[in-house]
């Protein structure tokens, strides 16, 4: 995709885009602006947008879809359960158990409707973040630790490997995963960023079994295959890329999340189209994700 021509699918001018994800029920592109902390949706086809600024928190780290029309957010105080009908919260779980200065950030569901979130070390420094598997009664057990910044994570078409972004290492895991356990099998490493590359971050799987990058610092995605050979590379045109995912109602268009340029410290500061959700037309399928049966 050389000359890869990217379009603003929205300019919300958001500190931190992050966590797109296609609703194919709703037709709409949902994400999220980290410390809003608002939740947007966009549908396509229409010019308006709605955002929602979620009460009681400081911070959103991600979101999964959940049954009833709800999702299911990843906020300071734990997992909730937001409502865009009413607005509301409600809570639902707390598997980081309220830890001083451990925050959660990117989560997803499995293929097998398991929620898999991970949480992140306020300095970025320390390895105190975890991968932890949530199931849809609330209980929760630790699928990896260790980490500074948790990201991703991301599955394959089959449900059997999960990727997995160890940001401050720089390096995206790759897992076994089973349909009958919760506990991740055989971990090895699927990619190793040198520098210049940036931090890997988001991750999404396409129908072809590929594996889709964020290269946060570094204004890319890279495309993977599933052995870890680099198949493509697309600049975008701001340095803060967090998040890719595909939607559009064939799921080919891939959207990706951007936040302001480093050293900005306001949305008025911010050239170009840094701080919003960028689309490219990729002629690649995606895979729709599965929703919280909760």
């Amino acid at each position: 995709m050389a000359g890869a021509s990217w379009t603003i699918a929205a300019q919300t001018h958001d500190r931190l885009g992050e966590s797109p994800m296609w609703h194919p029920d709703h037709n709409a592109l949902y994400w999220i602006d980290w410390y809003g902390p608002t939740l947007h949706r966009r549908i396509w086809g229409q010019d308006e947008l709605r955002s929602w600024t979620i009460p009681d928190t400081s911070m959103i780290g991600s979101f999964v879809f959940a049954s009833g029309g709800r999702l299911m957010l990843a906020v300071d105080s734990g997992l909730v359960l937001f409502d865009p009908e009413t607005g509301t919260t409600s809570a639902f779980a707390d598997p980081n158990g309220g830890r001083e200065n451990v925050l959660y950030n990117d989560s997803k569901l499995d293929r097998f409707g398991r929620l898999w979130v991970g949480t992140f070390e306020v300095t970025e420094t320390e390895p105190r973040g975890i991968l932890h598997c949530v199931e849809a009664d609330g209980s929760s057990s630790i699928g990896d630790s260790g980490f500074a910044v948790c990201n991703g994570p991301a599955f394959s078409p089959d449900g059997e490997t999960m990727y997995f972004s160890d940001s401050a290492g720089r390096r995206i895991l790759a897992y076994d995963v089973s349909r009958i356990s919760r506990a991740l099998k055989r971990r090895r490493v699927f990619a190793q960023f040198g520098d210049g590359e940036g931090l890997p971050d988001g991750l999404t799987v396409d129908a072809e079994g590929a594996v889709w990058c964020a290269h946060y610092g570094s204004g890319r995605v890279s495309r993977f295959a599933p052995d870890g050979r680099v198949l493509q590379s697309i600049t975008l045109p701001c340095p803060v890329v967090t998040a890719p995912a595909f939607g559009g109602p064939d799921l080919t268009t891939l959207f990706v999340t951007t936040g302001w340029s480093p050293g900005v410290t306001r949305a008025a500061d911010e050239p170009g189209p840094g701080g919003g959700v960028l689309a490219l037309e990729t002629g690649i399928r995606g895979l729709a994700e599965p929703v919280f049966a909760i």
